[in-house]
């Protein structure tokens, strides 16, 4: 959460002043009222135990009072503080205050939400696409999980500076296998027609919003009835009206069907937009030049290019996996193109992959999505651009882990000079000397 967390309405019940909320939770300093509505309220902390700004969310009291939620709410809280993901907002604690409120405490995050960025700053179209990505990814990562969010908008749409998504306020969020609501909740403009209508909801309602809220960055405005294309607001190829008309289509069946597929749609059609040739694009060569027939790939050469392709991304993989812990010493990352992975190792990593490491899965499908969705396969000219964008995403997330990795040497070698209780501060006090 946010100070700038978004718009608000006006609450339904007596929020309680700082005082209050510092009698009724004293581990926590309560610095300021963040937010508020109808459905609760955000406070910014600081909690001293940890030395961290965090967010506490509480609920109107009449939700504890019913049985039945509280139950659920309890369900739910778990279920979130297991959505360890780095585009979503995360759940430390919950519980009950004297004054009866359910509370979360939960991350705070410094920056806008997506409202203001969409209605207070001018929105380029390679952020926006930015933006829905890391949206799809935290949303496939909750679906893996058995949880959908149910009300996913600009306004539960965190954005900090560096441009990164932290999806928030899964206070509607409903495990899979309990969607059905005698009062569906939500907020109408992103809310699928099933939810409208009280029916039995999946994982497709968020898909159905991640379209609504791509239209909205890409024009400044909710998607009405009938839709307007987006190339009526956006200078933009109308692939975008063909992409979100199918995310927001009223039959769920005929939308993407996870949000994986939904995030390789969208990468496909901003490398066209950025100037890579897709086999759909429109052919844009000066009037009059020769029109050149592109020579059909045989099915070895297909077969070639694909073994090529998952052999590269086998190896990135692996040294991602191996690197960081098998080099002699050395913190630099020069040195990481000098080891390699044996055909053991690589076997090994890629049996056990997604039961090791869900990040890595996902990223090795991301791949694999994009591939599809750019028709790569039909065209060489295609696959080598992707190609050497994937190996760049991989090499990229090897040096994220090789330095994260570097870190904890760094933290361990220090904690073990401390003679007293370890903690943050008493690092900072140490490296300070």
């Amino acid at each position: 959460m946010s100070e700038d967390a978004a718009h608000q309405d006006q609450p339904s019940f007596d929020v309680p002043s700082i005082e209050e909320m510092s009698a009724y939770l004293p581990q926590f300093k309560f610095e300021k009222l963040a937010a508020c509505g109808g459905m609760g309220a955000v406070y910014k902390a600081y909690q001293d135990s940890l030395e961290r700004r965090v967010a506490v969310k509480i609920l109107p009291p009449k939700f504890s009072a019913e049985q039945g939620f509280s139950d659920r709410f309890k369900i739910e809280a778990r279920a979130m503080a297991k959505l360890n993901h780095t585009n979503i907002v995360g759940v430390y604690d919950f519980g009950i205050t004297p004054g009866g409120h359910l509370y979360l405490v939960m991350e705070w995050i410094e920056g806008r939400s997506l409202h203001d960025l969409i209605h207070k700053t001018n929105l380029p179209l390679r952020k926006a696409t930015n933006l829905a990505i890391q949206l799809c990814e935290a949303l496939s990562f909750a679906h893996e999980h058995g949880i959908i969010h149910r009300d996913i908008k600009p306004g539960n749409i965190m954005v900090n500076d560096a441009d990164h998504v932290k999806v928030a306020d899964f206070g509607l969020a409903r495990p899979t296998n309990e969607a059905e609501e005698e009062n569906p909740m939500g907020t109408p403009d992103y809310a699928a027609p099933e939810i409208c209508g009280g029916n039995v909801v999946d994982h497709r309602v968020d898909i159905f919003a991640v379209g609504a809220v791509l239209y909205e960055m890409l024009t400044g405005r909710v998607p009405e009835t009938p839709r307007r294309p987006v190339t009526l607001y956006a200078k933009v190829s109308s692939r975008w009206d063909e992409i979100i008309a199918k995310a927001i289509h009223p039959d769920p069946n005929k939308r993407y069907q996870d949000a994986g597929e939904f995030r390789a749609y969208i990468n496909a059609a901003m490398k066209q937009e950025s100037g890579v040739p897709l086999p759909d694009s429109v052919d844009q060569r000066p009037k009059g030049a020769p029109q050149k027939k592109a020579a059909a790939m045989t099915q070895q050469q297909q077969m070639v290019l694909t073994f090529v392709f998952v052999g590269v991304v086998l190896v990135a993989l692996a040294a991602m996996i191996f690197w960081p812990t098998s080099r002699k010493g050395s913190s630099s990352s020069a040195n990481m193109s000098n080891t390699e992975a044996t055909p053991e190792e690589v076997s090994a990593v890629i049996n056990k992959l997604e039961q090791n490491d869900a990040e890595l899965a996902r990223l090795v499908n991301s791949f694999t999505q994009d591939w599809e969705a750019s028709g790569a396969s039909k065209s060489p000219a295609v696959a080598e651009k992707l190609r050497s964008s994937l190996l760049a995403a991989a090499k990229a997330k090897a040096k994220d882990r090789a330095e994260a990795a570097r870190r904890a040497e760094i933290v361990s070698a220090a904690l073990a000079k401390l003679s007293g209780a370890p903690s943050l501060k008493a690092l900072k006090a140490s490296a300070a000397k």
